[in-house]
């Protein structure tokens, strides 16, 4: 995985991370952006302990601790929250104080004499109450926009050094399920499967941008909608000379169109029988061939839509081999890059490297614990998904940088060391995650 220089990082940076996230994800917050979302978008109340940034804030936390309970997250921002109080108070009574002597300096005036009380908000001079119930109303308070604003400002960052292959970014897509709380509402927005147990699922779709390995977008969807049609909105966000790698499911005709009208393009297997028409040999086993449009049109994809593709498109297909047990054996790429200066061999070893999105959704999905999504209503769940993505991206940031200047490749998978494998998720009958020492349940009942 040499396209993935993010992997590497030195074990003192992996403690580092382990100890304490809090400061270092504060620090890369789009202050700014969440200000001015809040203003034009957000009525004005009172000054409150749980704001807007401080519940997203809170939110994205959650997405790398081990215990994703409320409890947890409150007991984390109060000592937060509390050491900031302290910190305001100790600088409120140093300038009071050098009030009171610049005035004993001064000569007396006529009236009513200077107050010299605190006038810090009641709700930072209190002690904070543990309970969990303020944080919940915030976080359904919270509008998912604005969650979606701060994925937007993380994913694109501009002082990464951006590996290029060909002058092309480079992206890499695939689809994986995510299990669900069995509640009405989830229930009525995912289905479950029939043949597929009893619980609802989403399909979570992701674009990772290969180099530094963050997420550059993501989609979700139900089980009934096919991880083709879940990917259609990404690939209508694709730039001009952006190169996506994908498998043998996105091999199609419409996709392929899709891709060409936004000017940019992609490498898929060809694992199935495809017809088309050599219109250039280049060498042994490249070749430019045409590709008619097929009489057959997908459910999801409109008449006019279909009617208004191109009759026929131009791809370059390239014939391989690769050793096996068995020996040698024989597989397939199309691509529509047809610039004859990329030799065979580079396409051939470009999509080796799509072995990384096997990496990523590890991550995503399990080392960062969202297999199952605790959330219990649509709105939530998307919310909870979100902030642990931001959370991602900004582990993966983090690592990024830590490597820009490195001369050496990656030799382990940091992010698998740093967050620990194989944690039991315990589930009850309709599938609601609970922690074995939770409040309520006694420790003659653990698992």
């Amino acid at each position: 995985m040499t396209d993935n220089t993010s992997l590497a990082l030195s074990q003192a940076f992996n403690k580092h991370l382990s100890s304490n996230l809090l400061p270092v994800f504060e620090n890369m917050m789009p202050t700014q952006a969440i200000e001015k979302y809040v203003t034009d978008n957000l009525s004005h109340t009172r000054d409150k302990v749980y704001t807007p940034s401080r519940t997203a804030l809170s939110m994205i936390l959650t997405g790398v601790q081990e215990d994703k309970s409320l409890q947890n997250t409150v007991n984390i921002f109060n000592a937060k929250y509390e050491m900031e109080c302290k910190l305001l108070k100790q600088r409120e009574t140093e300038l009071l104080l050098q009030s009171l002597a610049e005035d004993s300096n001064r000569k007396k005036k006529a009236g009513r004499p200077k107050d010299y009380k605190s006038k810090i908000p009641k709700s930072k001079r209190i002690e904070l109450s543990d309970s969990t119930v303020a944080y919940n109303n915030a976080r359904k308070r919270l509008p998912l926009e604005l969650l979606q604003l701060i994925f937007e400002n993380t994913n694109r960052p501009s002082d990464i050094k951006e590996e290029r292959w060909h002058n092309c970014r480079t992206y890499i897509t695939d689809g994986t399920y995510l299990q669900l709380q069995d509640t009405p509402d989830i229930r009525d927005q995912y289905p479950p499967m029939e043949n597929n147990g009893m619980f609802p699922q989403a399909l979570l779709q992701v674009f990772i941008r290969q180099g530094s390995g963050q997420l550059h977008d993501f989609e979700i969807g139900n089980r009934k909608k096919s991880e083709l049609e879940t990917v259609l909105p990404m690939l209508k966000k694709m730039q001009p000379g952006d190169l996506l790698l994908a498998d043998d499911l996105y091999n199609t005709y419409y996709h392929f169109c899709m891709i060409l009208q936004q000017k940019a393009h992609i490498i898929v297997p060809g694992k199935r029988d495809r017809n088309y028409t050599v219109v250039k040999t280049l060498s042994v086993g490249d070749e430019i061939v045409k590709i008619n449009q097929p009489k057959q049109r997908p459910d999801y994809v409109s008449k006019e839509t279909w009617n208004d593709l191109p009759k026929n498109i131009l791809l370059r297909r390239i014939v391989y081999q690769y050793p096996t047990q068995e020996g040698l054996k024989t597989a397939i790429l199309y691509t529509t890059l047809l610039d004859k200066k990329i030799e065979k061999s580079e396409f051939v070893l470009k999509y080796t490297t799509r072995w990384d999105i096997e990496i990523c959704i590890r991550e995503i999905k399990t080392l960062m614990d969202i297999n199952v999504l605790r959330s219990k209503t649509p709105d939530m769940l998307r919310k909870e998904l979100t902030a642990s993505l931001i959370a991602y991206n900004f582990v993966r940031y983090i690592i990024a940088k830590s490597v820009e200047n490195t001369d050496f490749s990656p030799q382990r998978d940091i992010f698998y060391e740093y967050a620990p494998a194989n944690r039991a998720i315990l589930l009850d009958k309709r599938g609601r995650v609970f922690k074995r020492w939770s409040s309520g349940r006694s420790r003659k009942n653990e698992i």
